[in-house]
């Protein structure tokens, strides 16, 4: 064999072999004989009943959320619609009717599933699958049981199956809610009821879908911390989340290394998620790569996209139909009215003033308390309509007096003052993920003035007290209004344990619209006197103070509760969080959670509202998925050049042998 020969035929095997490597390992062109499908999944959470666009509000609406679904529908190969909870309660549109219409637009918008979110259950368990039915969109939320262990709705699992020559991509959904948040609705709309374990149940979820043929699971989740929950769960490879009223796109890896995609749209409909799906199946259907990458439309992004006609006319319809009782005048009032999500927990402002005063006109009660997260919306200047009652107050609470002593009164401001420090911390770190998840139960008050001590331990922070300006008496026992959901909220204020009501009245709505008919004189003097008052060497022994209606108390919330304006750099309305019965829905930029819960209590949320965006943006690629471009004809490179040098090795050393 000549010496050429013999480094031809070397070198002709050492390319061979690089073939032979990068095909194994980096394929650079799918198989004739394999399918490439592209799946568009269009996802939203925390819409509050904000369902129809709003500029000022900044809320694209449902009108834009169909002409993406519509347009997605036109580019893939495949659609999925689904919504991470919250949906069904906030505006007076949703509650009205108890959800009926937002029902009908659910179905119209063309949503294949949903999970369920704190608020939805506002209207009671019974009236929440009525609103499935209704709508005729499923609520996937399979750890919710009932005293026998059996789940408490309808379907547990969808399945979504897209056809493309001749293989079959099946596309399994499953939906949670977090037992963290059970006590964010009132007491008796899950009574009988147990949220279990998500990471239990999504385990054995992801199985049995597995287990149908499916090549890839979708999570829905309402919950607080949900790449945590991604994180301790593998084979699931999307997670759509809600509860936190903030952005979430980022990967966690799962506990046998597998990687989840964990993604959050923030809240109100302010955005459209929209997660990308590409994957590539063999003849036999087997997934042999798939990419997740989400592609979030902004607000400035989504008002560009046209409404669509067909959910506007029906948004006609239905406010058509609702006008004559929310455009119905039952009020005027000469300055703004603060509701701010924000501002109802870092500090008074003259709604919840004039919430908590309204109880005691109502029931002749010595102080009245409001949990701030019953607060879901701000009064504009002027005429106010039933509407815009029913927003501050959406969720169909009614106000109850129990008999408390002093000492009990004096504990439970302990604990409100306690909460609010936190919240006016979360709040001027701008740490919109850490607000505490019972955010939302800070006190606002009447009939009573309390100067108190920040810089002092929980329990010795109340420097003094009056009721009905006189000393608050420990031992005496006081009449005290609230709401029936704050009155049931033992957790954080034990002291309501086993107290029985002693009167029950009316819905919060109808009395606040009470309120705001009496004389502007005497509404402006009560909303402007100060109920907490921070103690400093002036005032220390004095406890009584009255707001001049600028500014109230020390300013520790940045808010200006005579006008209703923030001081801070928070120009949104939403909430998130909060919940069920005061939570986040409104002007608030909730739900951290959300949290705030159902009865006001932050639902992590702060249901925190913010648009903090999870700084680790990603999309997640399997680690089968090929390689492409430069890096394969990179790594052929180098591979074909190590057989060049081992060839020319072999070759020298075989001349060597020859001479």
């Amino acid at each position: 064999m000549t010496k050429n020969r013999i480094l031809k035929t070397i070198l002709t095997a050492a390319l061979a072999v690089c073939m032979i490597v990068s095909v194994g390992n980096f394929p650079v062109s799918a198989s004739e004989t394999d399918t490439a499908i592209h799946v568009s999944i269009i996802h939203t959470n925390d819409i509050h009943g904000r369902v129809e666009s709003d500029d000022y509000n900044q809320v694209l609406g449902l009108e834009r959320v169909r002409t993406v679904v519509e347009t997605k529908s036109s580019e893939s190969d495949g659609m999925l619609v689904l919504d991470a909870g919250d949906y069904y309660h906030g505006q007076s549109i949703a509650t009205i009717d108890q959800g009926e219409s937002v029902a009908a637009l659910l179905s119209a918008v063309g949503y294949d599933a949903m999970t369920a979110g704190n608020h939805d259950w506002n209207y009671g368990q019974d009236r929440l699958k009525e609103l499935a039915d209704i709508s005729d969109v499923p609520i996937l939320t399979g750890n919710v049981v009932d005293e026998d262990g059996n789940a408490f709705f309808d379907q547990e699992y969808l399945i979504k199956e897209i056809e493309k020559d001749g293989v079959t991509l099946k596309i399994g959904v499953f939906g949670v809610i977090d037992p963290e948040i059970y006590s964010a609705t009132a007491p008796d709309n899950v009574d009988g009821l147990t949220f279990t374990d998500m990471a239990e149940y999504a385990a054995k979820a992801q199985e049995e879908l597995r287990a149908q043929g499916c090549q890839v699971v979708i999570g829905l989740a309402h919950c607080i911390a949900p790449a945590s929950l991604a994180a301790s769960v593998d084979g699931v490879d999307l997670w759509i989340a809600g509860h936190e009223h903030t952005e979430i796109d980022t990967e966690v890896t799962t506990p046998n290394g597998g990687t989840s995609l964990v993604v959050e749209t923030g809240y109100y409909l302010w955005t459209i998620g929209d997660v990308e799906l590409d994957c590539t199946l063999d003849a036999d259907g087997n997934l042999l790569s798939l990419s997740l990458d989400e592609q979030l439309i902004s607000y400035e992004e989504g008002t560009e996209i046209e409404k669509n006609a067909e959910i506007v006319s029906l948004l006609e319809e239905i406010a058509e139909a609702q006008s004559p009782i929310l455009d119905e005048v039952i009020a005027s009032v000469s300055e703004d009215l603060d509701g701010v999500w924000e501002h109802t927990r870092i500090g008074e402002t003259n709604l919840g003033r004039a919430i908590a005063c309204g109880y005691l006109l109502e029931t002749g009660a010595d102080v009245a308390f409001e949990n701030a997260g019953g607060i879901r919306d701000s009064i504009a200047a002027g005429d106010v309509t039933y509407g815009d009652v029913l927003n501050v107050s959406p969720y169909g609470n009614y106000v109850v007096t129990k008999s408390l002593t002093g000492a009990e009164i004096v504990s439970m401001m302990e604990t409100s003052l306690d909460i609010m420090k936190s919240n006016i911390a979360s709040n001027e770190a701008g740490d919109y993920d850490g607000w505490v998840s019972n955010s939302g139960n800070v006190l606002q008050i009447a009939g009573m003035q309390v100067t108190y001590d920040m810089s002092q331990e929980k329990g010795n922070r109340v420097v003094s007290c009056t009721i009905q300006g006189e000393p608050v008496e420990a031992d005496r026992e006081y009449l005290v209004a609230m709401n029936n959901y704050l009155a049931t909220d033992t957790a954080d204020y034990p002291e309501l344990d086993g107290k029985s009501n002693v009167n029950e009245y009316g819905a919060c709505e109808d009395i606040l619209t009470a309120y705001l008919n009496q004389d502007e004189s005497l509404i402006l003097e009560q909303i402007h006197t100060l109920g907490l008052i921070e103690a400093t060497e002036e005032n220390d022994d004095s406890p009584s103070a009255t707001d001049d209606g600028a500014d109230d108390t020390s300013d520790t919330d940045g808010t200006d509760d005579g006008t209703g304006t923030d001081d801070l750099s928070d120009t949104d309305d939403s909430d998130d969080a909060d919940d069920a019965d005061g939570t986040d829905d409104t002007n608030a930029s909730d739900d951290t959670d959300d949290a705030v819960a159902a009865d006001g209590a932050d639902d992590s949320d702060s249901d925190s509202d913010s648009n903090s965006t999870d700084s680790s943006s990603a999309s997640v690629t399997t680690a089968s998925t090929a390689q492409t471009g430069d890096d394969d004809f990179g790594y052929l490179f180098v591979l074909m050049a190590v057989a060049v040098l081992v060839g020319t090795t072999v070759y020298n050393k075989k001349r060597g042998e020859s001479a």
